[in-house]
């Protein structure tokens, strides 16, 4: 057998051997994940014995990481808005930026005096956005869509997980296309893949070797399907009803200049920590 000391020299050299950046962190979130502690629990018991069973699924987990495999994907979890949302390679890790989005839903909400509003989450992949939402607005009424069936069904997962999956209606569909045409919402909300196909080698290992290219990559410079939605939603949006989408670097200005204006007010741009613009607002005149 092994200690916690032991284990986690061994792990951060390996990391560090593979390149990995912040080996020692990454080695400590490997075995906190492993044994189910926290970072203070490893330091305490630093020379406390770990069970051969263990060492050797520690080891596995290792040899993941080292060979690029995102620490999400070994642990099948990546919080979101304060929650656990389970993850695999069939969906996209959750990112930070994407919680900018729910909590511009929400405050829109809150201004608007609207409680059980009527949403839909296109391309809803792990669920993250779409189970938030059924939480924080418990009588709101949820239509998620996703092309792909495996997404769909992890976002499934997460919703059951975290008890909202009776209040959340789920349809396979590309973009809006398999929606009933008498569907209205009031906020339509989406995270669609936008990175251009032509980055893909600009991209980390973690991302372009891992994450699904499905949910990733889009034509025409990774504007194609948020330029799609923006003309196919306008039926499905009731009047004085939002459109929001987060888009990619350097995006804004083309995106915006495909909205028809007689249709559509264009309200804001929201930046992210860097202060780039991650989402534009529209709302239906």
């Amino acid at each position: 057998m092994s200690n916690i000391h032991q284990l986690l020299k061994f792990a951060t050299e390996s990391l560090q051997s593979a390149q990995i950046d912040d080996a020692r962190r990454q080695a400590s979130l490997l075995l906190m994940d492993l044994l189910n502690c926290n970072q203070a629990y490893l330091l305490a018991h630093d020379k406390d014995e770990v069970e051969d069973i263990l060492v050797e699924k520690y080891k596995v987990a290792v040899e993941r990481r080292a060979q690029g495999e995102p620490l999400q994907y070994i642990s099948g979890k990546q919080e979101f808005y304060g929650r656990d949302f389970i993850v695999t390679p069939d969906v996209l890790i959750p990112r930070p930026e994407t919680e900018l989005l729910v909590e511009f839903l929400l405050k829109l909400a809150k201004e608007n005096k609207i409680s059980n509003p009527n949403i839909l989450d296109v391309g809803t992949g792990s669920g993250c956005i779409t189970v938030t939402l059924a939480i924080e607005l418990p009588n709101a009424k949820i239509t998620a869509i996703d092309i792909s069936p495996k997404a769909l069904a992890i976002a499934q997962q997460n919703a059951a997980k975290h008890q909202v999956d009776k209040k959340i209606t789920w349809v396979i569909s590309d973009l809006v296309s398999n929606l009933r045409n008498s569907e209205q919402f009031y906020f339509c909300c989406a995270n669609l893949p936008y990175v251009n196909p032509e980055e893909l080698e600009t991209l980390a290992k973690e991302v372009k070797d891992f994450e699904p290219h499905l949910a990733l990559f889009a034509e025409n410079q990774g504007q194609a399907l948020i330029k799609r939605l923006i003309q196919e939603i306008v039926p499905f949006i009731c009047k004085s009803g939002y459109l929001i989408c987060e888009i990619g670097f350097g995006q804004e200005k083309d995106l915006l200049n495909v909205v028809n204006t007689h249709i559509w007010q264009i309200e804001e741009t929201i930046k992210d920590l860097q202060s780039i613009p991650r989402i534009i607002v529209l709302r239906k005149k």
